[in-house]
Parts: C-alpha cells; structure tokens; sequence
C-alpha cells in the first residue's frame, strides 16, 4: 500500500542565495552616479558594527573638528548626515532592488574606507558611551560607493583636496552678521559699496567722487579708534590683518561689540573712515624723507596717531545725523580743522617719544618691535597726556 498518500503535503523548494561576508546596506535611496560609483542613504547604525580598513589616518579622537562632530550628533542627530560624506571602495558593489529609486540592499565586497575615517570613529565612539540606537537610525549618513578604476582615481582626488581648499576665516562669517548686513543695505542706498567678503573686487576710496568702496577691513581698523566706547588694546589689535581677524573671530564679544553693534550705522562707519585716511595721509607726510631722531614713529604706526587724535574729537556723535542746534558738523570738522589737529597731535607723540627714549632705538627691526607693542602705546600716551592735549589745541 502507499504510505505517501497520507503524507502532508510538502512545500516547493525556495531559493536561499549564499550567506554574504561583505557589507551589506539597507538604503533608504539609491543613486548610480558615474560608472562604478553609485550613492547610497543609511542609517548610521549600519556602519557601526565593524572593522574598517583603510583611511590615511587612524582615528584622532582628541581633534577639536572630532569633539565638535561629536557634540552634533549627541544634540542633533537628525543633522550629523547634512553635510560630508563617507567614501568607500570595494572590490565588487551589487545593487538588489526591490523596487523604485529606494528600498532595496546592497551588497559591498571588501569594503575599505577612502574617506570618512573620522566620522566612522565618532560613531563607534558614541555608541560606546551609550548613544541610542534608535536615533543612530535617524541619522542618516550620505555613503558614495566605488569600485573598479574609480577606487584609484577618488583615492587621488581625495588625497589632492586637503592642497586645494580653501579654508574658511573669521571674515567669512562677516556677512551673517545682521549689524553689518544693515549697513551694506545702508551704504547700497548711498551708492557706496560696502566691501565686506574676501574675494570682491576692491575699488580704491574716493572721499569726494561716485562709486565709493569701503572696505570692511578698514572700517574695522577706523571704528576700533574712533567708536564710542573705543579702547586702546582694541585699536592695538585692529592695526594688522592678524589682530583683525582674531577680532572678528569673536563677533559675540565685547571688543567686537564695540566696533560693530546695533548703533553702528553707515553714516558713522563713513566719517571713521574718513577720518583715519585724513590722519595718515597726514602723518605719512610729516615723516616722509626724515630719517632722524624720532619722526619714524609717523611712519612706523599711523594707528597710534588716529587714537590719538580721536582722543581729541567728540565720538559719541559719530553715527549720530548732524541736525539741530548744538549737533557736530562732522564736514567742517574733517574739511578745517582735522590737518591742524593731527600736526598737532602727532608732535606732540613725537616729543613724548623723544622724552621717553631720548637716544632713540638702533637697528630697524627693534625698532619696529618696540615702538608697535601695546605696552609701548601705553607708556608713550600716559607720558603724552602731561602735555599732549594743550599742544595740540594749540595747533587749532
């Protein structure tokens, strides 16, 4: 008799494909971008259970770019993925569909990283003080996969950026200071172009013609003298490009705040300006051809001068509309009396200097050091003070 017949009835045989060693990604998107490259969006969970290979460097987890990585994706995961991207080779890529540009798997074949080491060890780092893995899912992290003879070339063009980029500087982030912005739409309606990024075209200052430029490297050395509220270490610093930027690097701080602030207006930044081209054109005069004595300090720092005479001008009123009685008349000021007062003023450092160092300094580079060190301007202005107020009223 047949005992089969009473057999239960036995499913069809499945295919099982082969067990997979490599990497396997469970993408949200899929995208073929070149031959042998395709990009890929997963969770950052899929990328942490391994061992990478590859990378030119090991993982630096003391960094400040690493601990600031890290502080992003512990307070906002969702954006850990928004910019950057990691770059892996492989020896083979499948890409199995399951239908549309998403879901689907892909398969990595001997997976090694190209770049994005760093990012790699701030998750593996995070994970190993307890970041949730729910939210290592919702981080999505851009993956660009190569294979074949794109490996080589991304490898070679990778290793080529860090020579080609340009890094940022304080300056660039300038222009998302609302204050400055203000004032760029100000001068714009005066027809005067308020230079402010690196790279513009920088057109010479014409005090008296159309199509004015003023640039944000000037206005700062100016305001850092003749704000209100103005220090001395702060003009100090403002007299190079390196004291500037370290300046603008701290746009949340007091010195800053000094110089550019919610009363800062185009109006003002316009006479600061003015005011310290007239005073070095001023002083560059008085020390031209003299190599004696002391008369150097004109030339060596015209910053100290524009201080100075600063000292000696009503500064509360600079962003202040000259209307009404008793109001400044910022244009007969800076057009009748700046050249005297500066003639003045500048003596009168001059003496100082004198007083103070009679034999002078030899040798140019001491000389430079010296008379350019804040505790240099320091000691030159209280020993100027005893005198230097009536000697340069008296140039009026």
């Amino acid at each position: 008799m047949r005992t089969d017949l009473f057999l239960p009835p036995q499913p069809a045989p499945s295919y099982v494909p082969a067990p997979f060693e490599g990497l396997v990604l469970r993408p949200e998107r899929v995208e073929r971008i070149g031959d042998h490259r395709w990009s890929v969006w997963v969770g950052a969970d899929q990328l942490v259970d391994r061992e990478w290979e590859g990378g030119r460097r090991g993982f630096l987890a003391d960094s400040e770019a690493n601990a600031e990585l890290t502080e992003l994706l512990w307070q906002r995961h969702w954006d850990f993925g928004v910019v950057g991207s990691l770059v892996l080779g492989a020896a083979e890529i499948r890409v199995l569909r399951t239908g549309g540009r998403g879901a689907g798997t892909v398969q990595v074949e001997a997976p090694e990283v190209l770049d994005g080491v760093q990012r790699l060890g701030v998750l593996r780092c995070a994970v190993e003080d307890g970041f949730p893995r729910d939210c290592l899912e919702r981080a999505l992290v851009r993956v660009e996969l190569v294979t074949g003879p794109a490996v080589g070339i991304v490898r070679g063009e990778l290793d080529a950026e860090d020579r080609r980029r340009n890094p940022a500087t304080a300056q660039d982030e300038l222009i998302r200071d609302p204050n400055l912005l203000r004032v760029m739409r100000q001068f714009r309606a005066d027809g005067v172009r308020f230079a402010v990024r690196r790279g513009e075209v920088r057109e010479p200052y014409d005090a008296e013609g159309d199509g004015r430029c003023v640039t944000v490297e000037e206005a700062t050395s100016a305001l850092a003298c003749l704000a209100p509220g103005a220090r001395l270490e702060v003009a100090h610093a403002a007299a190079d490009a390196a004291g500037r930027e370290r300046l603008w690097a701290d746009r949340g701080g007091e010195a800053y705040r000094v110089v550019f602030n919610d009363g800062t207006q185009a109006l003002g930044v316009l006479r600061a300006v003015e005011i310290a081209r007239r005073v070095r054109g001023v002083v560059a005069r008085m020390g031209r051809g003299k190599r004696y004595g002391h008369a150097h300090l004109w030339r060596d720092v015209p910053q100290l001068a524009v201080w100075a005479v600063g000292r000696q001008l009503p500064l509360v009123d600079l962003h202040k509309e000259a209307r009404g009685p008793g109001a400044v008349d910022w244009d007969a000021l800076v057009q009748e009396r700046l050249e005297g007062l500066t003639v003045g003023v500048a003596e009168g450092l001059r003496t100082a200097y004198a007083a103070i160092r009679p034999t002078g300094e030899s040798g140019r580079r001491l000389r430079h050091e010296t008379v350019r060190g804040l505790a240099f301007w320091e000691e030159l202005l209280d020993a100027y003070g005893s005198y230097g107020d009536a000697a340069a009223l008296d140039s009026l």
